[in-house]
């Protein structure tokens, strides 16, 4: 006889039932579920969103966040990266930090911020001032505030605790509420305007006059000195100086190398024509703004001649200037008993009452500082054959 088939073979039991309907309810809710457990932690939504500045300044840093989750928190972490050259201005006790390895500056910032984070409210941080590199240029700052506590690294602050408020407002800082770590992009200025100083030789015939000749440094930016390709050369031509009609350079810096009709010698005396170079050889070294290059001259009334001469940088020389219209100037002269020259004949650029100045003051500090200069190596080998 044959067996019959029974139906209950075919139909589940209760218990492979309900746990048919529990693994249908895990998949149905799953989804949401992760979701919920992912939206589970404040946002960081309080950020500038550029910052324009120059190298060597400060600015003050706000932030915040907004506990987006269900619950009250006690206690919320808070981290800070900076980008090289940028630097926090003050420590918080509650914070640890670390340095970049290449900068050696301060780099990022981990906090413990205990205290009362309701559900659903947004709390204002006050970071302090970030401090930028004279070396900075386009850098970014980002932040990050959540629940899971990160390994401290570094080595823990010696200020005053970083606190948070509650914010009664919303206002221009706040961004759009994102769970990836919010940024503030930061545009230095990192220009460069380096000027000649302009000067009047006054006195009467066979009188010997000094002048003081000044490459500067206006900013807003510094930089470090670099003369060519070649490590080795330390004469990088950077003026051109064209002696005045009716006198004479007696006293002409070691560093400099006269010209007439296309032959001279170093610190050739009576020629009409002058290419100089720096006189340093430490690389290293930076040209903050208001430092300078020094070219001191001597020069011997012959006749009574007010016709100007004329200082520039050195048509070899390649400079990443800002501003090319102050990379000249007139050398006047104010003789006794010479006829006035009419105005149209005099060339030169008229520097502001800041640019002397800060010449003058250069002259007395008499500190260094270096151009920033790049030039064709094949022009420093030909000017070292000429010499």
């Amino acid at each position: 006889m044959p067996r019959r088939e029974s139906r209950v073979d075919k139909q589940p039991s209760g218990r492979t039932w309900l746990l048919s309907l529990a693994a249908g309810l895990l998949l149905s809710l799953g989804t949401p579920h992760l979701a919920a457990a992912e939206e589970d932690t404040p946002r960081f939504d309080r950020a500038v969103e550029k910052v324009t500045t120059t190298p060597g300044a400060t600015f003050d840093l706000p932030g915040g966040f907004t506990n987006s989750t269900g619950r009250t928190l006690h206690t919320v972490y808070l981290e800070v990266q900076l980008a090289d050259y940028l630097s926090f201005g003050e420590e918080f006790g509650n914070c640890w930090y670390e340095e970049d390895l290449d900068t050696l500056l301060v780099g990022s910032m981990t906090c413990r911020l205990d205290g009362t984070v309701r559900s659903g409210r947004s709390y204002d941080l006050d970071l302090g001032e970030v401090n930028v590199d004279n070396a900075a240029r386009f850098e970014n700052i980002y932040y990050r505030v959540h629940v899971d506590e990160p390994p401290k690294r570094g080595r823990r602050g010696t200020g005053r605790p970083l606190g948070f408020s509650e914010r009664g407002r919303p206002d221009r800082y706040v961004r759009a509420a994102s769970h990836d770590s919010v940024s503030t992009r930061v545009d230095v200025d990192n220009s460069i305007d380096f000027a000649l100083n302009e000067v009047t030789l006054r006195g009467k015939r066979g009188d010997k006059v000094k002048a003081d000749f000044f490459f500067v440094n206006n900013g807003p930016a510094g930089t470090s000195a670099v003369f060519d390709d070649e490590e080795d050369n330390e004469t990088a031509v950077v003026v051109d100086l064209t002696v005045p009609p009716g006198l004479t350079a007696v006293e002409v810096p070691d560093f400099c190398r006269g010209k007439e009709r296309g032959h001279g010698d170093k610190g050739d005396p009576g020629a009409s024509h002058y290419y100089c170079w720096q006189n340093r050889l430490d690389k290293s070294r930076n040209m903050s703004p208001g430092q300078f290059e020094h070219f001191p001259f001597v020069f011997r009334i012959d006749r009574a001649d007010n016709r100007p001469g004329r200082i520039g940088m050195a048509k070899s020389a390649h400079i990443d200037d800002s501003d090319p219209s102050n990379d000249s100037a007139a050398i006047k002269v104010d003789i006794a008993g010479a006829p006035a020259v009419p105005s149209a004949s005099r060339s030169g650029v008229s520097l502001s009452p800041v640019l002397i100045g800060g010449g003058i003051a250069a002259a007395l500090a008499l500190s260094g500082g270096a151009l920033w200069l790049r030039r064709r190596s094949e022009t420093s080998r030909t000017l070292r054959e000429e010499s």
